[in-house]
């Protein structure tokens, strides 16, 4: 059994409201045809903490299934402060599935400015986001510009856009590449894990043509991905830490219940319920051991 995490930061569930919600705005056969048919649990992202969910306290409940928000006392946007970390390196999913003997790995693509900067103790700016301590924390490697360009990694953007514009590299990928390269590292580890956060980016500017188009790149990347897994022998599994691209009409994040969806070879035995961000990470792990 292979599983593939799609993690789409800032992807809440928003109203049937083509003026507001460019999900509904744009052309996205395919990810209508995965509300449909999957399994798709409404999970709360507030987790009994006033105020709009953020983005480093959302993905720490996610990867460690440690309510961040109560600890702090607040929900924390930007990347994890030292308690964070701390919780982080503790205990996250990676971490617990290597204890069980599986192979996984993290299909992001860093630039080398990036890592250099996020590396550095005095560095502010540019700190690790969960994903990225949750890899140093599990002694994993880093999928560099090289890997890209192999074919051995995906950047955040998808298409890797953002690698040509920094002159790292002359040519993107397709969504349709890029689902595909993802399908083929895939193949070599039990868990892949792959973040997009391009949406939340996207809907703090309020833009309907650039959310529109954002939707459908993620809906043609999903769709080949989809395509190209056996649901019979894999699972596809994504969720989000907070709302925001569902709402154009506002600015911030939204409290907005976030889709988490799923489809494939769950154990029979498995029951899959998700209501907050605090059950994924125990329902991954149920998975595979249940999945012996």
């Amino acid at each position: 059994m292979k599983m593939i995490f799609l993690f789409i930061d800032g992807f809440g569930m928003g109203e049937n409201d083509s003026r507001k919600n460019p999900l509904y705005a744009a052309c996205a056969p395919n990810l209508d045809y995965m509300f449909k048919n999957f399994t798709v649990m409404p999970t709360d992202c507030t987790l009994g903490v006033p105020g709009l969910p953020q983005s480093a306290t959302g993905q720490t409940a996610i990867f460690t299934g440690v309510n961040a928000p109560a600890v702090l006392g607040r929900h924390l946007n930007g990347q994890p402060t030292a308690t964070l970390k701390k919780i982080i390196c503790k205990n996250n999913l990676f971490k617990e599935l290597i204890r069980r003997g599986l192979k996984v790995t993290n299909a992001n693509v860093y630039m080398p400015k990036y890592l250099d900067k996020m590396l550095d103790p005095k560095e502010r700016k540019h700190r690790p986001s969960v994903t990225t301590v949750m890899t140093m924390a599990s002694g994993l490697s880093f999928r560099l510009v090289e890997d890209y360009d192999a074919g051995r990694g995906v950047y955040h953007d998808i298409t890797g856009q953002i690698i040509v514009d920094n002159g790292y590299m002359s040519k993107a990928v397709t969504p349709r590449e890029a689902a595909r390269n993802l399908y083929n590292i895939s193949r070599e580890y039990d868990f892949t894990l792959f973040e997009h956060f391009l949406p939340d980016i996207i809907g703090h500017t309020m833009d309907m043509d650039l959310a529109v188009r954002e939707i459908e790149l993620l809906d043609a990347f999903v769709g080949e991905l989809m395509k190209s897994m056996d649901m019979k022998e894999d699972i596809l599994l994504m969720t989000s830490d907070h709302g925001n691209i569902e709402d154009l009409s506002v600015k911030t994040h939204t409290c907005n219940k976030v889709p988490t969806v799923m489809a494939g070879a769950l154990p029979q035995s498995l029951t899959v319920k998700v209501e907050s961000l605090l059950d994924i990470m125990p329902l991954v792990v149920e998975i595979f051991e249940k999945a012996g």
